[in-house]
């Protein structure tokens, strides 16, 4: 088991966690508006504590109050880049981190399969599944790299030296992606996932009442704030 999969809080089904990615993903941008943004931040938050990852979820959530804080205060054009672009991505953010932190790709994968979910969908999900935490590697080979060379890649470091560390950690980032990629991509390739056969997998994977129970709030939660949105409440 991958350490980041670890977790203090309730296990629940990973078809709850990859459904509110998709719905958060579309509302974040569709129902606009601060209380909008309240309640579909605290909605993901809450759904993170369930799942343990609790220093996250208070990080993320102090990083959501400082930047609805500083909208608060800053010109138009800065507050509406906040509400409307940054503050929806954090908030999606959240919903991702929960998902990859909290549930192995075998059981996503294992999830969908039960659902007879085409291979064309699982194979490009189980690569995104696997990517980021590469990256997140990599990213850390990269800066520990630019380090050994006598750069300094702090924040004053930056300022100092804004081109030269762009430039040092954006070409072998990209290259990385790209290697990262197709690495993964054959290697999903290679485990069959794109063979059009029954398949098993050793991890089994149930609904229980408690995936029942988060699915019906999760899902009235967010269809009460479409209404109230749609009604002008």
């Amino acid at each position: 088991m991958h350490k980041s999969c670890k977790q203090n809080g309730v296990r629940y089904d990973p078809r709850i966690k990859l459904l509110q990615v998709l719905i958060i993903g579309v509302l974040v941008f569709t129902l606009t508006g601060k209380k909008y943004e309240i309640l579909l931040f605290l909605s993901v938050f809450a759904y993170g504590m369930i799942s343990g990852i609790y220093k996250t979820c208070f990080k993320f959530l102090a990083l959501y109050t400082v930047l609805f804080l500083v909208a608060d205060i800053s010109p138009l054009f800065i507050s509406t880049t906040i509400h409307y672009f940054v503050l929806c991505f954090i908030t999606l953010a959240l919903a991702v981190i929960n998902m990859i932190r909290t549930s192995e790709i075998s059981e996503v994968l294992a999830s969908l399969q039960n659902m007879k979910t085409p291979y064309y969908i699982n194979i490009p999900l189980a690569v995104i599944l696997r990517f980021f935490p590469t990256l997140k590697q990599d990213i850390t080979c990269i800066k520990q790299g630019i380090k050994t060379r006598g750069i300094d890649i702090s924040f004053f470091g930056f300022l100092k030296h804004p081109f030269k560390v762009y430039e040092m950690m954006l070409i072998p980032m990209l290259m990385r992606m790209l290697c990262t990629a197709t690495e993964l991509s054959a290697s999903v390739e290679t485990r069959g996932l794109g063979v059009s056969c029954k398949k098993t997998s050793y991890t089994e994977v149930k609904f229980r009442m408690l995936d029942t129970l988060l699915l019906v709030i999760m899902v009235a939660f967010y269809l009460t704030i479409i209404i109230i949105k749609i009604k002008n409440i």
